[in-house]
């Protein structure tokens, strides 16, 4: 280990921690918030007060979305993302 390699409590290096770029946000959206974010595209008829589960990446772009939390997340590990909620 380097000499100005910091660790951390668990012994790993406090730089390898986490991964930011695999990190994945799931935030509840209404259909109509989504609608109004160009989320949804055009055509897709769904009422504006239907809860939307948007899946984002780390750095805030939109990987997808899907009305059911659990299928959000499921997504997410898939395609090896580490899911983290937003309120």
């Amino acid at each position: 280990m380097a000499e100005n390699e910091e660790v951390s409590q668990l012994g790993a290096p406090a730089t390898g921690l986490f991964d930011t770029t695999r990190i994945a946000y799931i935030k509840p959206t209404p259909a109509n918030e989504a609608r109004k974010l160009g989320i949804l595209p055009p055509g897709i008829e769904i009422p504006d007060d239907t809860k939307l589960f948007v899946l984002r990446s780390g750095d805030g772009r939109v990987l997808g979305f899907t009305d059911a939390w659990e299928s959000a997340w499921g997504a997410a590990l898939q395609n090896e993302l580490t899911p983290m909620r937003v309120h």
